[in-house]
């Protein structure tokens, strides 16, 4: 009798655990109705060639949260991060992703910061259905929509981008260009982009040329390109090779208009590239830079005016348009999270991201549907022209 009572006990014991052990299960899947915390993975380039970007992206996420916390967290919940370095390579960061998903069980991730490191999770994060903002800028990261049900990005798509200085070049008369751009998904992309563009309103390519995103000398193609003489020359490129296509550019004295996409935007590329070499050249990028230069009528004013401040104190260092990237990234899915009320699933954050409207950002103002998941405009892109080592609006 006694053995039976003991034995029912034990069972009794089990059988509670083993519900402890589920119920622990599902709060790191599904936020927490519990309330632990609300787990947001961090895939990002924080060593390797791309940490130029990474590091400040990291800071600007940590930054939003850490706001979001010390005024109690969404919902009475607070935001816990997951970061891991994913070394600027394309295996580690899916390596990354897959340990964020099956081991810290986070309801979304936010990576990867380039092009190259993303496209390898969006197959994984997709099978998984696990919400994922990138910081890429390759429109393959969210097209075909169809494909893409779980992914979103926060920097302009390269078709915005293109069109942003396919209309510059025509406002300031100039009708042949030379196209030169990493050989990888974001070049790629990039050079559809334009291309496509470019044919469209008259401008003809008389030139085009790649370089590895390793490389260390781009005067050969620069000397293939100066032969063509064009009158302009758009470069798809991020730093540190982006400041390299500037200081050789420079090196070899070409004067021809010089205008970079959007991936260039980072502080470190007119440090990299040299003042000197910097002046004059042109960016299409969005309005981080030059916050201090806006119309107070400007509906991104006094957000940006706002996240210059804090970043710059929190990090003693300037603020660009990659960490901006970033900051918005983390803004849309802090955003879903709170939008989905008490019952924070991974299908609601997925669910929600759709139905952001009217979201003011560092890089534009979002409006995401089922069939954009980006959700910025040609208007959220200006081009900007380095004048006496800063970036102003060009004219």
């Amino acid at each position: 009798m006694k053995l039976r009572k003991r034995l029912g006990i034990w069972l009794s014991l089990a059988l509670v655990a083993s519900l402890m052990g589920c119920g622990s299960s599902t709060v790191k899947t599904e936020g927490g109705a519990a309330g632990a915390t609300y787990k947001i993975g961090v895939d990002l380039e924080l060593t390797g060639g791309s940490s130029v970007w990474g590091v400040p992206q990291k800071n600007a996420i940590e930054m939003l949260v850490k706001e979001i916390n010390e005024k109690g967290g969404i919902n009475g919940v607070p935001i816990e991060l997951v970061v891991y370095d994913n070394e600027s390579s394309e295996t580690q960061a899916l390596i990354v992703a897959k340990k964020m998903v099956e081991q810290d069980q986070v309801l979304a991730i936010i990576g990867g910061g380039t092009t190259p490191t993303t496209m390898p999770i969006v197959p994984y994060v997709t099978q998984q259905q696990v919400p994922l903002v990138s910081v890429g800028s390759g429109d393959g990261i969210t097209s075909p929509v169809n494909e893409r049900e779980w992914i979103f990005k926060t920097p302009s798509n390269n078709q915005d981008i293109a069109k942003s200085i396919v209309s510059f070049l025509k406002q300031k008369g100039k009708t042949s260009v030379a196209f030169l751009s990493m050989n990888n998904a974001y070049g790629e992309s990039g050079r559809q982009a334009f291309e496509a563009l470019a044919k469209e309103e008259g401008i003809a390519i008389i030139a085009a040329e790649k370089f590895g995103a390793g490389d260390k000398d781009m005067k050969p193609q620069l000397t293939n390109i100066k032969a063509k003489n064009p009158d302009a020359i758009i470069v798809w490129a991020i730093p540190p090779s982006a400041s390299i296509v500037n200081r050789n550019f420079w090196e070899l004295k070409m004067d021809q208009m010089l205008i970079y996409s959007a991936g260039a935007g980072a502080n470190a590329f007119i440090d990299l590239a040299g003042k000197e070499a910097a002046e004059g050249t042109y960016i299409a990028s969005g309005k981080v830079w030059v916050a201090d230069q806006l119309e107070s009528s400007d509906p991104q004013q006094a957000l940006l005016t706002k996240y210059v401040k804090d970043y710059e104190s929190s990090f003693q260092t300037g603020v660009s348009p990659i960490d901006g990237m970033a900051y918005d990234a983390a803004l849309l899915v802090t955003k879903a999270i709170e939008m989905s009320g008490e019952h924070v699933t991974r299908q609601s954050i997925r669910d929600n991201l759709e139905k952001i409207q009217g979201l003011v950002g560092a890089t534009g103002i979002f409006n995401m549907s089922p069939n954009d998941h980006t959700g910025l405009k040609p208007e959220d892109v200006i081009i900007l022209q380095v004048q006496n080592g800063k970036w102003v609006i060009a004219k």
